[in-house]
């Protein structure tokens, strides 16, 4: 899983991962550097995860409800013949869990760290942009968010996806 898949364009400043327009230079950091994100509306808010944490964007999948689970945990799918954890990122974040099926897609997580696939459905996608200057503080009460910009009159939350990670599945 090392390209960014989509099933379709995502606003005018698309660009697929991989083409000399979606090269930046440095990573992003406290200090302002930009980097490419993939911007999508979840629970009312947009959220914006770097391209370089994120395999593909896919359309729903029908999911497999896991008995007892833990509220985090949405169930299994199938991708590809690939079994797929399916996480609500919602639920993780705060936020409502309840997700229309209409534009909903899927965010497949690209993590060396876990030996299998996560994902997890958001509302709609937004669009692929690059995002600098230095994030503002994200309050103490998003511990998974690590910063928030503003973007075209909107407050964009950046998700720290390892921390997220983390927490639902600890070393």
């Amino acid at each position: 899983m090392n390209k960014l898949i989509f099933a379709e364009p995502i606003g005018e400043n698309f660009s697929p991962i991989g083409s000399a327009a979606s090269q930046s230079n440095s990573a992003f950091s406290p200090t302002g550097s930009a980097e490419k994100f993939v911007v999508f509306f979840l629970s009312g808010r947009l959220y914006g995860v770097a391209t370089e944490k994120i395999a593909e964007v896919s359309p729903p999948l029908p999911v497999a409800v896991v008995p007892h689970a833990p509220e985090w945990l949405l169930g299994i799918a199938n991708l590809r013949g690939e079994m797929m954890t399916v996480i609500n990122a919602a639920k993780i974040l705060g936020g409502k869990t309840e997700t229309s099926r209409d534009k909903m897609k899927f965010v497949v997580l690209q993590t060396k760290k876990y030996d299998t696939i996560i994902a997890f459905p958001i509302d709609r996608l937004s669009e692929i942009t690059t995002l600098s200057g230095k994030p503002a503080a994200a309050s103490a009460d998003l511990p998974f968010v690590f910063g928030k910009l503003e973007y075209q009159s909107n407050e964009i939350r950046l998700i720290d996806v390892e921390r997220m990670l983390s927490s639902i599945a600890p070393e």
